[in-house]
């Protein structure tokens, strides 16, 4: 990064976005900082309005806009007024393979390494794989502000593209915590009382914290990069969860986050259990939890949602100063090395009449392995995938970590009042622990057919189930039958 003389209307980085910059200065060469989503639209689009639809989303968001510099006073950040950069579009749709052409365009990018002072660390553009089918591709650098969580940037370029078909005013968009207001909240925070409140909570809740735990079996080594493995969990044992979740009255990111952590103990057999776990304002942070066999779903549940509600309360103390108090550098003494994230966008959205669908490409590298659960509404399957760092992980065994924990949930959805020591993970397929019927689906699931389901999947080995290396080729179709536990 070239050092410049700082602008006048530059701005100071979030501690936020200090944390990504110092990450970017010490990572290795492979470490990955890429976000990426892409949304499948299947109709004749009206491409000129599209592309309008494109550059209004872009004008809006800061993220887009934003111009990043290493000066002489340390980084900064400008916004410009609007966004000039390009909007690409390219036309696949006479390659022999467009839809692996349009991937592979997409992987190359996200895989690509970003000189957020030099390039753009944002882009959005549009590839088109048939006369009626397009794919709009967003990829945004971790030191921007997120405004594209929970699908938020798609939902709104749906909702721009879908003004502009009909000649409609176009909506306004939702409002957006602009970077001087969050530097402002930032600085008063600092100065309030709620400051030293929050720094005790987190040095109680920490004090004596164990080892992070890690479900890595190999041997640390040097590099990052990237592994994902892709799996679903049938809408039928969605639908179930989320009737526990109404009967508790938890949200079921909350809920699927306490059914994560307890297969992650029957896992490990960790006890005293130290994970990170997403929060929306601010990015990961500490949860610990203590497990045993006899405890219930649902009183670990209950626990889950009481340790996040206090963890809202205090999530404004920054994480760096978190590593800071408690003498673990990041990266050399993490606070966490399992991350569990659950995300709730829509998986379907409509550009006019036209149907659409969210996916998710990319996360960035991570330390060690990250648990992202997309919670898309009512009657769809829940994607689960697991980033993991490849110096610490391999294919093989996220498949069976994988296959693991769909028969884990899969065994959950019979009660909550289950022991958790109860809950067996030896049964690939689930079948023993499915009941005959799923209440509040709207219609019956037999046991057989939910354990089909997930057998299927696992026994496809397709795409979603096809272990690979971000940014290489796919390597041989992996069998990923039922083998011992």
């Amino acid at each position: 990064m070239e050092t410049v003389a700082q602008p006048a209307a530059a701005a100071a980085l979030t501690s936020a976005q200090t944390a990504v910059w110092l990450s970017l200065k010490c990572a290795p060469p492979d470490h990955n900082f890429n976000c990426a989503e892409a949304v499948d639209i299947r109709g004749e689009i009206d491409l000129a309005q599209l592309l309008a639809a494109m550059q209004t989303v872009a004008d809006e968001s800061e993220s887009a806009r934003l111009l990043l510099l290493d000066s002489e006073q340390g980084p900064r950040q400008i916004l410009a007024p609007c966004f000039s950069g390009e909007l690409p579009y390219l036309d696949f749709s006479r390659e022999p393979d467009a839809d692996g052409a349009a991937q592979a365009w997409m992987r190359a990018d996200f895989n690509r390494a970003i000189d957020v002072t030099r390039g753009r660390p944002w882009l959005s553009a549009l590839l088109r794989t048939a006369r009626d089918r397009y794919t709009w591709y967003h990829r945004s650098h971790r030191i921007l502000l997120d405004d594209s969580d929970g699908g938020r940037m798609a939902s709104r370029l749906a909702a721009v593209y879908s003004a502009l078909s009909k000649n409609d005013a176009v909506p306004p968009a939702d409002p957006f915590l602009s970077i001087t207001r969050r530097l402002q909240e930032e600085s008063v925070y600092r100065a309030s009382e709620r400051y030293p409140r929050d720094r005790q909570y987190w040095m109680e809740r920490l004090r004596d914290a164990p080892a992070p735990l890690s479900l890595a079996t190999q041997r640390p080594a040097d590099g990052a990069g990237m592994l994902r493995q892709t799996v679903c969990f049938p809408a039928a044992g969605v639908n179930a969860l989320q009737g526990f979740a109404g009967k508790l009255n938890l949200p079921l990111p909350q809920l699927l986050t306490a059914v994560t952590a307890a297969f992650l103990y029957r896992a490990t057999g960790v006890a005293d259990m130290l994970i990170g776990v997403t929060v929306k304002t601010a990015g990961v942070l500490p949860l610990r939890l203590a497990l045993g066999a006899d405890l219930s779903l649902e009183q670990l549940m209950r626990e889950v949602g009481w340790q996040m509600r206090k963890i809202s309360q205090h999530q404004c103390y920054p994480c760096a100063d978190l590593h800071a108090d408690l003498q673990r550098p990041p990266g050399q003494q993490p606070l966490f090395r399992t991350v569990i994230n659950v995300e709730s966008y829509p998986g379907q959205l409509h550009f006019g009449s036209h149907p659409a669908s969210l996916r998710k490409l990319a996360a960035g590298s991570v330390e060690d392995l990250a648990i992202t659960i997309h919670e898309r509404g009512a009657g769809q399957d829940l994607q689960i995938d697991f980033d993991a760092n490849p110096a610490l992980h391999c294919a093989q065994m996220l498949a069976e970590h994988q296959r693991r924990l769909l028969t884990f949930m899969a065994a959950a959805t019979h009660s909550p009042a289950q022991k958790i020591g109860q809950l067996t993970l030896c049964d690939a397929t689930g079948r023993r622990h499915m009941p005959e019927t799923w209440q509040d689906t709207g219609h019956a699931a037999t046991e057989s057919s939910l354990a089909a389901r997930i057998e299927e999947q696992l026994a496809r080995a397709g795409p979603a189930m096809t272990p690979r290396f971000e940014g290489e080729a796919p390597p041989p179709r992996l069998a990923v039958k039922s083998s011992p536990n």
